[in-house]
Order: structure tokens, then C-alpha cells, then sequence
């Protein structure tokens, strides 16, 4: 950042002989606002003078540098002398009240903190080509300001956690913040101290304490401890890379306002900061990556959180502009970059964003950019490293190359496998790596120093550790990156767990694991690292593939879209083949073309898939998504993608499809349509829940209506109009059509649509189970669907008819359907206001020795100590009933009084008795207790949500201890 009343410069090249180059005067003053860069205009009257206007310079004239170092003396003295006179800029939106006074050691530490920021930045070096974006820095501080602004009378002090991934820029603006207060910017009222604690520095620590650590930034250790502790409110801690330590929960909890002179571990020190144990009163500003961010957030007290996003979209896009040059081969690369969820992503990240476009550039230079396919990430970093090592010196002795190399890339996986980014020098020496080696690496941004560690590195970005991680396990002649463990273990290890596990880091290095499994990255790597590729590696990886088969190590964590990434990534259709011949089911969660391509890309080499869900959740094939994808051709391209995709189901294989919460197209439907009517097709169960659009049932309906093979249809949540539902339920009714399960729940059926439902139970002989719950059928539904029901080929068994808004007359009906069906076994009333009126219609039917009804639910059906009567009562004449759930009624202790009489009875087979939340207390417990001491047949009894009491329970376990007690579970 630039310092106060002094301007700095920039000079814009595209490093070509003979450019000449263009100047832009740049500065920053006190309470300006102004954080950016941005050319200067002289106003008219301003005490500016006319020479801030922008000039070319030479060059080759060693007259014009000489020049232009003048002109930079004479206006670094012009400016402090306007300034010493009084001349100032106010800023409008300055909200904070100039401090008038301060102590000559605090404007002392603002000058030392000041240089500090400076010195950091300056031993951060960035890529010779790489593009500074401008950014306003205006609105960076209204936004630190709303972040930091103070909380309420009687709320705890302020703690902000800032969040984001490796490089976007956290640490920037952490030291921003540091930097303008140093300068009188920013914060000068609000707070009067800003302490900036970096973790690498207190990594490097032994026992301190708090005032020792704050002693760091005053000559002599000389800190003025009790000025920062008389107004503790007024401090800032400003704690940056705090992942760098390792922190546990220090067992101090409660200790608030803890001595600042205690000498502990910083470690222990920063907890203790954290917790606002130690100056409980003072605001905390924390940066954090994704590791670490978590264990952070449980820390820190009642905390704000931000996440840091890095490059927006159109920076992204001016960037590679910029970088790449000509327009339309700019163009062209960010439609390719675009279409990559994984490029676009990495870009948020300046760094990465650099060492993609340097990929893309390398990657041009050999095609023209409309040949140029979808890029890789392995691909592009791979070239990026080429290029970079292409002619450079690295001082590597004979004979060297090959050791250097697994040496870099074993500390580069240790690191990962330890979540560790920082190295110091005796972690280079135990891997014996070479000065010149490390300083070659350093020269070329592969690794960069740590400015607040000594002898300290870390690789330039996160993701360079993660490729040479993954190059580690495909280097010929490596062993395990931890010692003890063979390679090819480790690598199935980490395998496992980045298929199953979030951590970023662990999946960009699988990913650059696989992609360096394409046999043209490993030459043109072996040929810029003087290295050889292990040839075995890829029967290591099939080896894994058989292994997570064979146990069943397919879980429902595992990452299958991850795993289909990876495979894409290498860029092999038989290693995608042979892996994937390993899988028996799939869940895809497809939001972007990436994931369409990948998709596409695997899924018609799972041959021996049984059971996949897909949901395309993201618009890549809605109607509006299709039509604006910019030409036809990449439309139809898209189109050829999904087909590839539903060819999945003429497999032969699978049995099972899950499409729920998918938004596709009226094409894309009958894309997939063609190929489920395919006779190759052996589809039994599919879910179709709250696709849209929903007339693309239409579609659907033609097909399976001749499908012999389809037992199992699942149409939940669609609104499933009466025009709909007709033509599906025609098409249901056809010869062939077997259907077994159907279930239409959330479907916003009505009476009318019940028509065609129950014209198709009168015809079909196959339906067994049909789920109509949550919907608004009303006893007129009910009436029309108990017609069939009655019909001696009807062979439904199951009917649930839950929460949908019937009364006491559907009892009449289901009543006279339950005494004359013969398969009707199990019925679901539950959440209908059927009232004891109901109940005792129902009991009709259930009072008869030959009804065959095994299971009812009459839960949260406005049941009272009446109905529970009604029900005692027909249990006594039937045999069959097994589960009865009476829960959320007011049954109260004399309903089950009632029910316990008839449960003693030698003829009463109830295994099941729900009597959840139905006002019950200790006086019920006697007969129950009575009942579990006598009953053959009762094995589950509910009784969640009742106050028995102490007296109740005790009576209740009596029973239990005996060995004649049936009771398998007490809810």
C-alpha cells in the first residue's frame, strides 16, 4: 500500500523489445479514502502541479530514466512540503473524530507497524507477468467499517472471522486494514492500538506471554502494558494465519481477564485471545482457510462472519484479457475457462488466476484457440511448470535432477497428509534438498520465502503443493511421503479418504493425481524434470477400484461426481472404463456443464451400474438455460452429452433411477424417453419426484405404459393437474404394463383427478402398494377410489391416505372396502380429522373375524377415550390386526385402560401399540404394566411424549425384568 502524501508509479508492459512505456502518477493521502490505484487528475487551483500528467518514457535512454528518477525526488519533496503546510484532504464519508493528541510512542509504533506491513509485502514477490487489477478501495472501507462497527449496550465485544480459500486475498486485506490505521486512514478514532499477530511468526515461538508477544513490535521489549490495559475496549488484535499452530481447547475455560505476563506457549496465548479469556474486552479480527475455519469458528465468542470470494466474474474475465492480449482469442479462451466450474473457480484466487492464463497462453501457442478443447487443470499447471523450467538454471548437481524432484514432492505430500503449508529449514535439510535447488524454485515462483518466518517456505499458491503432491505418488522410485508405510498404501489411504472427506486440498491433489495418469502430460513432465514416471500406477489405481467393490467401501459419503471429475480429468476412456466397471451405483448431483460433460463422459462406461440417481439441479438443461447458451452448436452439443448420459439405461444393468429435483427440458425428456422405451431397457424402479416441467410426464406416461419390466413408480411432488394425471394413468392401464408400487404423494390430487386413478385399480392386476398422502382428496376421493377396492381382482394391500383432509364419512367407505377386499392388509389414516364418529365406523369393518387388516395408523386423527372404546371393542373379534397407532390423541388414561382390557384377551395378536403424546400420566401405568406381565403378542409399545412420572416408569419396569415379558422395544 502506499504510504501517506507520497505517490508511487506503475509501469504497463507486455515485456516485448522496443515497447515503450506508459506512466500513471498513483498516491494515497491521510483520510482520503482512497485505497486503489488510480491516475491523477490536477483540479483546477489545486496546489498539484502540472507535471502529474501521464508521460512515455524510453526504455533504452539511460537520459530518460535518469530523468524520471529526478522527477520522482522533486515530487516526493514536493508533496511533503504542501502537506507540512496544512493541505489536506477530508474524506466526505469519514464517520470516525480525528484523535488531536497522541503519545510520541504510539505515533512511534504506528511508524513501526507501518514499515513492518511494507517490509511483508515487499518480500512477497509476484510472477513478472502478472496484472494488477484495479480495485476500489472506497467501498473496501465502508465495508470494514459496517463489518467492525461496535455491537450494542451489554453486548459481548466483536469477534469477525474472515473466511475464504487459499489466495483470495484475506491476508491482504487483514494487512490493509493494519496498514490504513498505521497511516491515520482508517480506525484512528475507534481504536488505539492495532496489534497484528501472524502465525508463522508465533509458530516460530517458545513460551511467551501476552505482553512478551506485544513487546515484539517496541524497541527494548519497552511496551506500554498498562496504557493497553486501562483501555482494553480500544484494542484491536488483528490475528492472521492462525491455522499455521496447532490449537487445542487449552483447558482454561472460565478464566476470563487472565494474566497478561503468564508465560505460556503462543499457542496457548492465541487460545486464550480467542475465547476471550485473555482481554476479554478488545475486538478480534481472525483470517482462516478452509481447514481451519471450523475449529476457528467454535473458538471465537458469538463471531461475525465473512467469507472473502476473491475475483469476481468480470475481474476474472478483464484478467485474462489483459493477460492473453488479442480480444477474440481472449474470447474464445474464457468461453472454455467459463464452461470449467474447476478453472473458473481456481481464478477467484489471483495467483491461480495467473497460473491459469499462463496455462492457457502455453496451450495456445501450440493451436489456434478454436481447437482448443476444454481444458484441464492438470493439464494447464503441467504446461504452466514446463514453460517455467524450460532453459532455467537450478544449480542441480549431476545425476541431482530426479532425487531433488521426489524430495520436493514428498515434502509437498507430507505436507497435505499433515495439513502443513509452511517449511521450514530443517524440514528441507531432513529432505535434503539443495540451497541452489530451493533458491532456483524461489526464483521461478514455484516456492516463495515466509516473510514473518526466517529460513522459512511455502509453495507460491495451495494448489502448486497440491499438484507436486500428487506428483509424488506417480514419480518412479518413491516411497511413502510419511516413512513406515509403502507408497501404494498411502496412495489407497488418501484415496479413500478424498473420496469421502470435503478438505479442498486433499481433492485438488487426487484430481491433479489422476490427470497425471495421461500418458502425454507424464512425457512432457519426464522431459522437463529430468524424471521417470512409474509405469504401474494406473493397475495401483484399478487395484483400488476392485478393492472398494469387493468391501463395499461405497458408502454414502463417497463423492461419485468427484470420482467421475478425476476420471475426465485423466483424459482415458479404457482407465475410465476399467475403473468404472467396479460400480454398482451412482448419486450425481449434476449444477453446471462441467458436470454435465464428466457425467457424460463416464456414465456410458458404467456398464455394470445398477442404480444411479441423478438430479440436475443446476439450469444447464431447462428450456431458458438451453435457448441462451449463445449458438445452436453448443446446445446441441449439450443435447449429445445428455444422451450419452440415458444410455446409461440400455445397459442392460440397471434396475434402479432416481431423476428427483431435477429441472430439465421438454427435449431433454424425450431424449430420455426414447431411450427407457428401448428394449435393451431392464429399468424396475423409478422416482420421478418434483421434476419439472411437469407435462413432460405426458412424455413419460407413453412410454412406461408399455414397459413390462417397470414394478415401481414414484411421482411425488408434482402437481399432477387432472389433465395430467388422465393421460398418465391411461397410459398406465395398457397390457403391459406391470406396475406394482405406485406412490403419488404431494401431487395436489384432487376428487376429480381420482376418477382416472381409480379407473386404472379396476383394470390393473398387479398394484399392490398405492401412497396418496398429502393430498387434498376429501371424502369424494375417497368414494370414488373404495369403488374398485371392493372388486374381488383388486390385489392392493397397502393404501396410505395420510393428511389427506378426509372426515368421518370416508370411514363409511373404507369401511365397506375393508369388509369386502380380501388383500387390503394395511391402511394409513394418519393427520385426517377423522374424529371418534370416524373411528367407530371404521371399527364395523374391524370388528368381523374375516377382515384381514394387519396395520392401522390412526395417529393425529382427533381420537378421544370414545374411539379408543370403539376399537377395544373390535379387537376382540379379530384376529388378524398386528399394528395399531393411536399416537397425538387425547386418549388419555382411560383410552388405554380400554385398550389394555382387550390387549389381556388370549384372541388379541397386537404387536405394535403406538401411544405417543396422548396425554397420558402414572395412573395409565397399572393396566400396562398388567398387560406387558400377560400379553403373548405385544413386542412394541410407544409412549414418547407422556409425563408418567418417577411412580409411572418404576411400575412400568416391574414387568420388564421378568422372563414371560414379550416386550422388544419401550419407546
Amino acid at each position: 500500500m502506499l504510504p501517506p502524501w507520497h505517490f508511487s508509479f506503475f509501469l504497463m508492459t507486455e515485456c516485448i523489445p522496443g515497447c515503450r512505456w506508459t506512466l500513471e502518477v498513483h498516491f494515497s493521502m491521510p483520510n482520503s479514502g482512497y485505497l486503489g490505484n488510480q491516475s491523477l487528475r490536477a483540479p483546477p487551483g489545486s496546489p498539484v502541479p502540472g507535471i502529474l500528467q501521464a508521460r512515455t518514457l524510453d526504455p533504452s535512454s539511460p537520459l530518460a530514466v535518469r530523468t524520471f528518477l529526478l522527477f520522482l525526488c522533486f515530487y516526493s519533496c514536493f508533496i511533503r512540503n504542501k502537506m507540512s503546510e496544512g493541505c489536506r484532504l477530508q474524506d466526505p464519508n469519514q464517520e470516525e473524530p480525528e484523535m488531536l493528541e497522541e503519545t510520541a510512542h504510539r505515533r512511534g509504533y504506528r511508524q513501526r507497524l507501518r514499515t513492518r506491513i511494507l517490509a511483508l509485502w515487499a518480500r512477497t514477490p509476484w510472477p513478472e507477468d502478472h496484472i494488477y487489477l484495479r480495485q476500489v478501495a472506497q467501498q473496501e472501507h465502508a465495508e470494514l467499517r459496517g463489518l467492525l462497527r461496535p455491537r450494542g449496550a451489554g453486548a459481548p465485544p466483536l469477534s469477525v472471522l474472515l473466511e475464504g480459500a487459499a489466495g483470495v486475498g484475506k491476508t491482504t486485506l487483514a494487512t490493509k486494514l493494519v496498514l490504513h490505521w498505521a497511516e491515520g486512514v482508517l480506525f484512528r478514532g475507534r481504536f488505539s492500538y492495532v496489534f497484528y499477530l501472524s502465525g508463522h511468526r508465533l509458530a516460530g515461538l517458545g513460551n511467551t506471554s501476552l505482553a512478551g508477544l506485544l513487546a515484539l513490535d517496541w524497541p527494548d521489549s519497552q511496551a506500554p502494558v498498562e496504557e493497553f490495559r486501562a483501555h482494553p475496549e480500544r484494542l484491536l488484535f488483528v490475528i492472521d494465519g492462525a491455522e499455521e499452530l496447532t490449537l487445542g481447547s487449552d483447558g482454561s475455560a472460565g478464566r476470563s481477564g487472565a494474566d497478561w505476563y503468564q508465560e505460556l506457549p503462543a499457542a496457548s496465548i492465541l487460545v486464550r485471545l480467542l475465547k476471550k479469556e485473555l482481554v476479554p474486552e478488545a475486538t478480534l479480527l481472525v483470517t482462516a482457510g478452509p481447514p481451519g475455519g471450523h475449529a476457528l469458528w467454535r473458538l471465537l465468542l458469538s463471531p461475525r462472519r465473512l467469507s472473502i470470494p476473491g475475483f469476481t466474474e468480470g475481474d476474472r474475465r478483464e484478467y485474462l484479457r489483459r493477460f492473453l492480449g488479442d480480444p477474440a482469442v481472449a474470447e474464445a479462451a474464457w468461453r472454455r475457462v467459463r464452461e470449467s466450474e474447476s478453472l473458473f473457480g481456481a481464478c477467484a484466487a489471483p495467483l491461480a488466476c495467473w497460473a491459469v492464463c499462463a496455462g492457457l497462453r502455453r496451450e495456445l501457442a501450440g493451436s489456434p484457440a478454436s481447437a482448443l478443447g476444454a481444458p484441464t487443470p492438470t493439464s494447464l499447471y503441467a504446461r504452466l511448470f514446463c514453460s517455467l523450467l524450460a532453459g532455467a538454471e537450478l544449480g542441480l548437481r549431476a545425476g541431482s535432477a530426479a532425487g531433488q524432484w521426489r524430495a520436493l514432492c514428498s515434502l509437498a505430500a507430507e505436507g497435505l497428509w499433515l495439513a502443513a503449508f509452511t517449511f521450514a529449514g530443517d524440514a528441507l535439510e531432513r529432505r535434503r534438498l539443495e540451497a541452489p535447488f530451493i533458491d532456483g524454485l524461489l526464483r521461478l515462483q514455484i516456492l516463495r520465502r515466509v516473510s514473518d518466518c526466517e529460513r522459512c517456505v511455502t509453495f507460491a499458491h495451495r494448489s502448486f503443493q497440491a499438484f507436486f503432491g500428487a506428483l509424488f505418488y506417480v514419480l518412479w522410485g518413491t516411497r511413502g511421503s510419511l516413512g513406515g508405510v509403502p507408497r501404494h498404501q498411502e496412495m489407497r489411504r488418501w484415496l479413500n479418504d478424498a473420496f469421502a472427506d470435503a478438505n479442498a486440498y486433499w481433492r485438488q491433489m487426487v484430481r491433479f493425481f489422476f490427470g497425471l495418469l495421461g500418458t502425454e502430460l507424464a512425457r512432457q513432465l519426464e522431459e522437463a524434470l529430468g524424471c521417470q514416471m512409474s509405469p504401474g500406477v494406473a493397475h495401483e489405481v484399478l487395484d483400488w477400484a476392485e478393492e472398494l467393490e469387493r468391501c463395499g467401501a461405497v458408502s454414502a459419503h463417497f463423492d461419485f461426481l468427484w470420482l467421475f471429475q478425476c476420471l475426465h480429468e485423466a483424459q482415458d476412456e479404457d482407465l475410465a472404463r476399467r475403473v468404472l466397471s467396479h460400480l454398482p451405483e451412482a448419486d450425481l448431483d449434476i449444477q453446471g456443464c462441467e458436470h454435465l460433460r464428466v457425467s457424460s463422459f463416464c456414465l456410458q462406461h458404467c456398464q455394470k451400474l445398477r442404480k444411479l440417481r441423478l438430479s440436475v439441479s443446476g439450469q444447464v438443461l431447462e428450456e431458458k438455460w438451453t435457448s441462451d447458451v449463445g449458438t445452436p452448436d453448443v446446445a446441441d452439443f449439450q443435447m449429445h452429452q445428455w444422451e450419452d448420459i440415458c444410455s446409461v439405461v440400455c445397459s442392460g444393468n440397471l434396475r434402479e433411477l432416481d431423476l428427483s429435483n431435477s429441472k430439465l427440458s421438454t427435449a431433454s425428456v424425450m431424449r430420455l424417453c426414447l431411450k427407457l422405451g428401448d428394449p435393451r431397457c431392464r429399468l424396475q424402479k423409478l422416482t420421478w419426484k418434483s421434476v419439472s416441467p411437469v407435462e413432460a410426464l405426458r412424455e413419460l406416461g407413453i412410454v412406461l405404459g408399455g414397459n413390462q419390466h417397470l414394478t415401481h413408480l414414484d411421482l411425488s411432488s408434482n402437481s399432477l393437474d387432472a389433465a395430467v394425471c388422465t393421460g398418465v394413468f391411461r397410459m398406465l392401464r395398457h397390457s403391459a404394463c406391470s406396475l406394482k408400487y405406485l406412490w403419488l404423494e404431494k401431487g395436489n390430487l384432487s376428487a376429480a383427478a381420482c376418477e382416472g386413478l381409480a379407473s386404472f385399480l379396476a383394470s390393473t392386476p398387479w398394484l399392490t402398494r398405492l401412497c396418496l398422502g398429502l393430498n387434498p382428496l376429501g371424502d369424494e376421493g375417497v368414494r370414488l377410489l373404495c369403488g374398485p377396492l371392493t372388486r374381488p381382482e383388486c390385489v392392493l394391500q397397502r393404501l396410505e391416505l395420510w393428511c389427506c383432509q378426509l372426515s368421518a364419512p370416508s370411514c363409511r367407505h373404507l369401511s365397506d372396502a375393508l369388509l369386502r377386499s380380501q388383500s387390503l392388509t394395511h391402511l394409513n389414516l394418519r393427520r385426517n380429522n377423522l374424529g371418534d364418529g370416524g373411528a367407530k365406523l371404521l371399527c364395523t369393518a374391524l370388528g368381523h373375524a374375516d377382515c384381514a387388516l394387519q396395520s392401522l395408523n390412526l395417529s393425529h386423527c382427533s381420537l378421544t377415550v370414545a374411539g379408543c372404546w370403539a376399537l377395544a371393542h373390535a379387537l376382540k373379534h379379530n384376529g388378524h390386526l398386528k399394528i395399531l397407532d393411536v399416537g397425538n390423541n387425547a386418549v388419555q388414561d382411560g383410552g388405554v385402560k380400554e385398550l389394555c382390557g382387550v390387549l389381556r384377551s388370549p384372541r388379541c395378536v397386537l404387536q405394535t401399540l403406538g401411544l405417543e403424546k396422548c396425554s397420558l400420566t402414572a395412573a395409565c401405568c397399572r393396566p400396562l404394566s398388567s398387560v406387558l406381565g400377560s400379553s403373548k403378542s405385544l413386542e412394541n409399545l410407544n409412549l414418547l411424549g407422556n409425563d408418567l412420572g418417577p411412580d409411572g416408569v418404576n411400575r412400568l419396569w416391574t414387568p420388564l425384568r421378568k422372563s414371560t415379558c414379550k416386550l422388544r422395544k419401550l419407546g
